[in-house]
């Protein structure tokens, strides 16, 4: 994986209990990538409501943020069209140093072909751009 090590960030257990109530999803020990096994395109609006409100403290938004790419990344469409697509992008580039590692991995430097990637990472590679410098001496 390319994200540097100092960057290293991952889902706290206190995060995803206090999600998994919150959306009423299952957290059982066999979930080993909880994140993305819950991810629901279909609540993509429920999740940035949430993500937006305000109640969520670092951890629950740096996990929910995985949560909400997977959910794109499940639509399975073109994320050009999808008018909250922007505003996930925004809220990236924003929160870059809360969501630096998610940026660094979404955006799949080890893959230079688009057609090796998912849906999101070109468009992840662009607010990795904006940030690279000052994310990689952080």
């Amino acid at each position: 994986m390319s994200v540097p090590e100092h960057l290293w960030r991952y889902p706290t257990a206190a995060a995803v209990d206090s999600l998994a109530r919150r959306f009423g999803f299952p957290n059982t020990p066999d979930m080993q990538d909880w994140e993305w096994e819950v991810a629901d395109a279909a609540r993509i609006d429920e999740f940035l409501a949430a993500y937006e409100s305000g109640e969520l403290d670092d951890d629950e938004r740096f996990t929910l943020m995985e949560t909400i790419l997977q959910s794109f990344e499940d639509l399975g469409e073109s994320l050009s069209v999808d008018p909250r697509w922007p505003r996930v992008l925004e809220l990236l580039d924003r929160n870059v140093d809360l969501h630096a590692y998610t940026v660094f991995y979404w955006s799949c430097l080890e893959n230079e072909d688009d057609e090796d990637s998912w849906l999101v990472t070109p468009y992840v590679r662009r607010v990795l751009e904006r940030h690279r410098s000052r994310l990689k001496g952080a």
